[in-house]
């Protein structure tokens, strides 16, 4: 009688377990393999679970059609080797939520001899007609002229056979496939990859209908949350993964098979420049760009919002309460606040004031709430923690999630996240990891969340709790601790401000300090108000509002230029002496014996080249205060007339031309590289923007003035910027390459600085 009552009450615990669950389904555009291995660790590994989600994988069958089951509600999500979707010359609604390819693996397998793109001139090739006629295939091939008039396409066959036998000359292959199959026949191939002529798209993009975005956007964001935990772990146990595709989901593959397509997916990933699931604008929209050019997509097509974070931000352009949250506020009066008061320029208290980054933020919020939000002075952040344990406060405008807060705190979503760093005196060296400082007493703040993560992760090293930052800095100048660990804004400003020649940045920890508005957590309605506002603020005034503070530290005078040049004589000598730095550019050599680095036509480095220097630039800016690197981007003004009117071999020979200009003109140290298309990129090291811009016009006027043999001028547009600290490549670049759209909006023949 037992056993059946616990059958039963197991039988009913696993019912409701799974009732609370919410039901999603993903349409992939394959059968089972490790091209989908996130979502299956995911799976399989319960993040999708924890997440509270009960998600169905659905594998492709003959009669899918991946983008009208999404866009018909038949699936949730879908996954789709291209961030634009185009039937008839329309481009489909689709919402992107993540990439997980950020280099397709689609490529053109030839047979021996067929080196070149003009070489498929009278041969047969093929492929299925989306990638014939909406892929990087489809552009390399019209750049070519290859069109059904000089050359026969015939249908896929999935299947490597025609090839080896002789029966096409060409087909379109994946990387993580058909090449490892190739290889074990040893069979004799060539590869025409469209990346080396300069057509860049990614793949493997997560997508969904705006429609189930805007409906249901937290089930959406922890969906991609949880799949990108899934990828996390495939990469990092593969073998596992592809025991369980082999056992589980019965793939054909044999092991080794899935082994190889393993170490590609890993590889077109580039995890050493994305994160995993980022997804990047600048891609699409520069396929958009190339789509439209060939004709693929009507004129009258616009790309639009097509990035999940930005239909849900322009979906809540009105802040809306509802009736029982304005009733709450109506009865609550006013909200009580508590901060940090020592930890300019994220927030302090000044003369009873609230100032800083999150003062604004909270003006902000207070203006849309009508309802006022009162600050409560404490001299601590221990003090201000105390009191919102107490209920003294109703809401902790800038904290960060710990197990022990949520006790009594909900936390929002994070509005703000920063890299932590350890200041030293300055006759420290300069580490690669904290790691290293073994028995060393290292200050934080009391209370901070940083610190049960320090101790966990790093265990040798002593954490000694100060009051504050000022405290913690003023120890480390008298040798009473060996360094002390903030975020690098805050560190910065102080060390700006007070202790210029004594101490400095000589670390940068992998840690992260994500930033949220704490909420008490006996009232669901206050959190629910905060989480709305935390959603619905724009990051155009999120970053209006950083800079305001930031550069308003970065104005103060607090250097003179033999200290500059003693501070980067010293971060040179650090850059020789550890080795760190010989390990970074010795993983980089070995990708790049297996990728090519040059632009087939131009010679100049290609895309894949040209990210690693721009990584490489990025980090220098992050570590040295005074380093300076600008950034050019070059469009060649109406080179589609050109092709219409002299032909695709014309205007090959100026994109040939100018990329000799450049190389005439610019230093050895200078990067120079093919972007895309008729675009090119150039990266100045050691160049503040006012030399950035006479090297831009000298460029400009030297292309202008140059004699390419043509009835028509050629010129070209540019827009110019710098890399930030702390501020992505991907953003930096978007806000250059707005610049160039300007440039080329304002009449051509121009130059446009990103603000």
């Amino acid at each position: 009688m037992f056993l059946k009552f616990f059958l039963f009450l197991t039988l009913i615990t696993s019912f409701l377990g799974a009732a609370a669950l919410e039901k999603v389904s993903v349409q992939l555009d394959w059968k089972y393999q490790f091209e989908y291995a996130g979502y299956i660790a995911a799976k399989e590994k319960g993040f999708y679970r924890n997440a509270g989600l009960d998600v169905e994988l659905r594998e492709y069958t003959q009669n899918s059609d991946v983008v009208s089951e999404v866009l018909n509600a038949k699936a949730n999500y879908g996954v789709y080797n291209s961030s634009i979707v185009v039937d008839n010359g329309k481009i489909k609604p689709i919402v992107v939520m993540a990439t997980y390819l950020q280099h397709s693996p689609l490529v053109l397998v030839t047979r021996k001899g067929i080196d070149s793109p003009a070489d498929l001139v009278g041969k047969t090739i093929m492929g299925t007609k989306n990638e014939l006629k909406h892929s990087t295939l489809s552009l390399l091939l019209s750049h070519f002229d290859i069109s059904s008039q000089n050359s026969r396409f015939v249908d896929q066959t999935f299947s490597i056979d025609p090839l080896v036998n002789g029966k096409v000359d060409a087909m379109s292959a994946y990387r993580s496939n058909q090449l490892y199959l190739l290889d074990q026949m040893r069979f004799p191939y060539e590869i025409i990859d469209p990346v080396e002529y300069g057509f860049v798209m990614n793949a493997g993009n997560l997508f969904t209908s705006q429609q189930e975005a805007i409906k249901h956007p937290e089930r959406t964001q922890k969906f991609i949350e949880a799949t990108n935990l899934g990828w996390k772990y495939a990469k990092e146990h593969s073998g596992e993964i592809i025991d369980i595709l082999i056992q589980k989901y019965h793939v054909k593959k044999s092991y080794e098979a899935l082994a190889y397509e393993s170490k590609v997916i890993k590889k077109l990933m580039m995890t050493d420049f994305y994160a995993i699931g980022e997804t990047n604008s600048e891609t699409t929209t520069r396929l958009y760009k190339q789509l439209l050019r060939t004709g693929a997509i009507r004129e009258d097509q616009k790309l639009g919002q097509f990035l999940f974070r930005d239909v849900i931000e322009s979906s809540k352009n009105k802040f809306q309460l509802s009736e029982a949250e304005k009733d709450f506020l109506s009865a609550k009066k006013k909200i009580t606040m508590c901060v940090d008061p020592e930890w300019y320029p994220l927030e302090a208290i000044r003369d009873g004031k609230h100032i800083g980054i999150a003062s604004d933020i909270m003006q902000n919020f207070e203006s849309k709430l009508a309802t006022p939000i009162e600050l409560i002075p404490t001299s601590s952040w221990n003090d201000s923690l105390i009191l919102a344990k107490n209920r003294t406060c109703d809401i902790l405008s800038m904290a960060s999630k710990t197990p022990e807060r949520l006790k009594y705190m909900d936390f929002t979503t994070a509005y703000l996240e920063l890299p932590y760093v350890l200041v030293t005196s300055m006759d420290k060296p300069f580490i690669e990891s904290i790691d290293q400082l073994h028995g060393k007493k290292i200050g934080v703040v009391r209370g901070y969340e940083i610190i049960s993560r320090l101790k966990k992760r790093y265990p040798n090293i002593t954490i000694v709790e100060v009051d504050s930052i000022s405290d913690g800095l003023k120890q480390v100048e008298n040798n009473h601790l060996y360094g002390y660990i903030d975020n690098l804004v805050v560190t910065t400003s102080y060390i700006q401000k007070g202790y210029t020649g004594s101490l400095k940045v000589s670390s940068r920890l992998e840690e992260k300090d994500e930033l949220r508005v704490a909420v008490r957590n006996d009232e669901p309605h206050l959190f629910n108000i905060f989480q709305k506002l935390i959603v619905q603020l724009d990051e155009a005034t999120k970053q209006k509002i950083y800079n305001e503070w930031v550069s308003a530290i970065e104005q103060v005078a607090w250097i003179d230029n033999t200290l500059v040049w003693k501070v980067f004589a010293l971060i040179m000598v650090g850059i020789v002496a550890f080795t760190w730095r010989y390990f970074i550019l010795r993983r980089y050599n070995i990708k790049l014996l297996e990728l090519s680095i040059t632009d087939k036509l131009t010679g100049l480095y290609n895309r894949q080249k040209t990210d690693e220097k721009l990584l490489e630039e990025q980090r220098k800016v992050d570590r040295y205060p005074t380093y300076e690197c600008s950034v050019i981007l070059i469009d060649v003004d109406y080179f589609k007339s050109i092709n219409d009117q002299y032909g695709h071999q014309s205007g090959d020979h100026v994109l040939r031309q100018i990329a000799q200009i450049l190389q005439e003109n610019l230093r050895q140290t200078d990067v120079i590289g093919r972007w895309g298309g008729e675009e090119f990129i150039i990266i100045l090291p050691h160049t503040p923007m006012g030399k950035a811009d006479s090297v831009a016009e000298h460029l400009r006027y030297s292309v202008e003035h140059y004699p390419f043999g043509l009835d028509q001028s050629i010129t070209i547009s540019i827009g110019i910027g710098k890399l930030f600290r702390d501020q992505g490549i991907h953003e930096t670049i978007k806000y250059i390459d707005s610049a160039l759209y300007e440039a080329k909006n304002s009449g051509r023949n121009r130059i446009c600085h990103a603000e």
